[in-house]
């Protein structure tokens, strides 16, 4: 169990490992506040046509975009090792503990780590005016 749980950590922590050394939530706020000012025309550009939009009391617009990234991992055979012991007497009666270590092939299948970043753009006069922003996915590299 405890060998499982292990396995199951060390898969997790080797993506959030390699994220962790390029990018970060902090990173993706970075970027999303330099498109404060940008025009409607750049965003557009840069994003496409919002996937959802909505008009605010105000008058201003509220733009939606998400994002899914799917990380998918093979699935591989490992090798799993687990003692055995036996506890006998002997001819004279002693008693003794055999030890047999036993390793066996252990199938870990496929799996797939789901990420959704939504991004919302607040437009105001054709110009960003506000962007914020939700989900495990929102990271980008940070800015120097």
């Amino acid at each position: 169990m405890i060998r499982r749980l292990a396995a199951l950590v060390a898969s997790l922590a080797a993506p959030l490992a390699i994220l962790s050394g390029c990018v970060s939530e902090e990173g993706y706020r970075q970027h999303m506040s330099m498109l404060v000012g940008a025009s409607s025309d750049e965003i557009l550009m840069k994003w496409g046509p919002p996937q959802a939009s909505a008009p605010m009391s105000d008058g201003r617009e509220l733009w939606s975009y998400t994002k899914t990234n799917v990380d998918e991992r093979a699935g591989y055979w490992r090798d799993e090792t687990r003692e055995v012991r036996r506890t006998f007497r002997d001819k004279e009666g002693n008693e003794k503990t055999e030890i047999i270590t036993e390793t066996y092939p252990v199938w870990e299948p496929p799996q797939v780590f789901r990420s959704t970043c939504t991004t919302r753009f607040v437009m105001g006069a054709g110009r960003v005016e506000d962007v914020t922003f939700d989900g495990p996915g929102c990271v980008a590299e940070e800015l120097k």
